[in-house]
């Protein structure tokens, strides 16, 4: 059997065999250096007559120290990750050992040793100690932890060298799967310098290292650069034709959606680029802390993030209700380990007006952010009835029993596909939106508001899980248009400005979110190839399909100069939409609902059109 594998299998015993070996090497080294440190004191003549003591020394030493190094807890360290905490463990533990050791000798005077045996014997033994644990380590990371062909290993570049590049690099040194080329900083104060062994360089000889040598990755640890300077890092890197991963965002830190050590793919939002402004804190608080919430389409990607906002500003009590029974599930469990807030999961529908009036009563509910709605177009051009019952007369039903139940706050979360819109999704939302404002308008004294964005990046819909998924398997990408733009917006970003938005409402308003510049899906797609370590069309090529019904080349641009007005967050802005006369509109509110209740699917259409004139679906490109 190779040297190899007897340590393997030694490194496989159980954590218990291991600490009574490393317990018996120990006390063999207590006990060497009381021998050496005598050995030292006395010259060799003299050493004869201290042998009685010496003897007795050993003894007590060997006893009390390891009391001491078992009182520290020295025997719970596993030795392969140790790092510099091992040094501190083991010097407070051979400090309290010669401490015991020196009031024991104190208080036996027939047998008392000189202090310099006490100090000398200390010093030998932390020596001694620490070596031996270093020399474990070293053995099996060797010969264990590092696989044995180093061809094997994936050539790897840390971008940063700040505090948290340096735990990534001791994270991937255990591990042992990968060979650490290099640091890259943009610092130059920080270039040329060496960390751990290891070169900090610049990114231009980064360059060279990889046309010398191709890295497998590039490891991007900067946590706190915000998405505008990590974009143009990530630019950069996209010129190597090398694969990326990143440690989380401060955000996603934040969120509790991600943790320090856990290397992930590119955040979408670093592609845009785009920085979050400054929170308005009061705003965030004004309609959550301290109140009792209900959130609907609680376990969609939206309502979750409203829900993990919504905890982080303290309300009394958070109710969610979803349709889904999974996603309800894994709401409430992920939830509940995020806060200790008590949270109430309710399965059901918001059609259901008896279970809506309940929650509203029951819970004393003041703040209602209403985000369940059937959003994937060409589904909902498939199954336009559904469609508008569900995100039409279903807002209907739960805005009526808000009223009833005299809750102190009520926000529609709607979607630029509003705005003239191409497809019965986009048309049911609009009708949702003027029976919010209708019952503002009716309700004055009730607070009221809409909050209209665009798409959200990594929500379920979305094309960038599917992409994700397409590149995962080395399937083609596809893209319904070479020319197709979306406006995008990071998840986080959305649901905290929804609630400031929402904050605002006082009379049923519109309110807009700025979603920036907007982005060409088939760039997106090429970016996510190549920062995954491959070629577009070599390895993974673009397949083009064709806009689906009811979809738009360009979304219409959110804010219009003309029809908007800034508000006090400069991201958010408030519009004043046309309404019918509150009659006419509940009369054809009554109409559609009697067709969708008939399945009569002409009369529905007939009166989604008449409600909203603007609806054209032949400007869909």
């Amino acid at each position: 059997m190779s040297p190899g594998l007897i340590l393997k299998y030694l490194a496989d015993l159980p954590r218990s065999v291991k600490a009574a070996f490393l317990i018996c090497i120990d006390a063999v080294i207590l006990g060497f250096s009381m021998l050496l440190a005598f050995a030292v004191r006395f010259d060799p003549a003299s050493l004869e007559n201290q042998f009685w003591i010496l003897s007795k020394g050993v003894w007590v030493l060997i006893a009390v120290q390891m009391l001491a190094l078992l009182i520290s807890g020295l025997y719970r360290s596993v030795l392969r990750h140790a790092g510099s905490e091992l040094l501190v463990l083991l010097l407070r533990s051979v400090l309290l050992g010669a401490g015991l050791f020196a009031l024991l000798d104190l208080m036996l005077e027939e047998y008392q040793l000189p202090r310099s045996i006490i100090v000398m014997s200390a010093a030998f033994a932390f020596l001694g100690l620490l070596s031996t644990r270093l020399m474990i380590r070293w053995v099996v990371r060797i010969h264990v932890v590092e696989p044995q062909h180093p061809e094997k290993l994936k050539r790897v570049a840390i971008y940063g060298a700040g505090s948290a590049g340096l735990q990534l690099y001791e994270s991937l040194r255990q591990e042992g799967t990968y060979q650490i080329t290099a640091f890259v900083d943009d610092n130059p104060k920080l270039q040329g310098g060496v960390v751990r062994g290891i070169s900090i360089i610049s990114f231009s000889a980064l360059q060279a290292l990889h046309a010398k040598n191709p890295l497998d990755w590039v490891l991007l640890a900067l946590p706190g650069v915000k998405h505008g300077e990590r974009k143009n890092i990530l630019n950069n890197i996209r010129l190597l034709k090398v694969g990326v991963r990143v440690l989380p965002t401060a955000d996603q830190l934040m969120r509790g959606t991600a943790n320090a050590s856990q290397l992930q793919e590119v955040e979408i939002a670093d592609l845009l680029g785009r920085d979050e402004i400054a929170q308005d804190e009061e705003l965030l608080h004004q309609d959550i802390k301290g109140r009792n919430i209900l959130v609907t389409g609680a376990g969609g990607s939206i309502g979750s993030e409203l829900c993990r906002v919504i905890l982080r500003d303290s309300p009394k009590i958070l109710v969610l209700l979803e349709l889904n029974e999974l996603a309800l599930y894994q709401a409430e469990l992920t939830f509940s380990r995020l806060s200790s807030i008590p949270i109430v999961p309710c399965l059901g529908s918001v059609h259901n007006s008896a279970l809506v009036k309940h929650l509203l009563m029951e819970h004393e509910i003041q703040t209602v952010y209403h985000s369940a709605a059937y959003k994937h177009v060409p589904l909902v051009e498939e199954n336009p009835l559904e469609g508008l019952r569900n995100n039409a007369l279903g807002t209907k039903a739960l805005v009526e029993k808000c009223i009833e139940a005299e809750v102190d706050a009520f926000v529609l979360i709607s979607t630029d596909k509003a705005v003239r819109p191409t497809n019965v999704m986009g048309a049911s939302k609009r009708i949702a939106e003027m029976i919010v404002q209708d019952t503002a308008r009716r309700f004055p004294e009730r607070k009221l508001g809409i909050v209209r964005f665009g798409n959200v990046l990594d929500s379920s819909g979305s094309v960038v899980p599917l992409f994700r998924e397409q590149i995962k398997n080395r399937q083609a990408i596809t893209v319904t248009h070479p020319d197709i733009t979306r406006y995008f917006m990071s998840i986080g970003e959305a649901a905290r400005l929804v609630i400031q938005a929402g904050a605002m409402s006082n009379n049923g308003e519109v309110f807009l979110l700025d979603m920036g510049q907007p982005v060409r899906i088939r760039d997106l797609a090429l970016q996510m190839i190549e920062l995954s370590g491959l070629v577009p069309e070599k390895d993974i090529p673009l397949q083009f399909t064709g806009l689906r019904p009811g979809e738009k080349l360009y979304e219409e641009l959110l804010i219009d100069p003309a029809q908007s007005q800034p508000t006090r967050h400069p991201r958010i802005y408030s519009s004043e939409e046309p309404l019918p006369e509150s009659e006419v509109l509940q009369k054809e509110i009554q109409l559609l609902s009697e067709a969708i209740s008939k399945r009569d699917l002409n009369s529905a259409l007939e009166s989604m059109k008449r409600l909203v004139p603007e609806y054209n679906p032949e400007n869909g490109q």
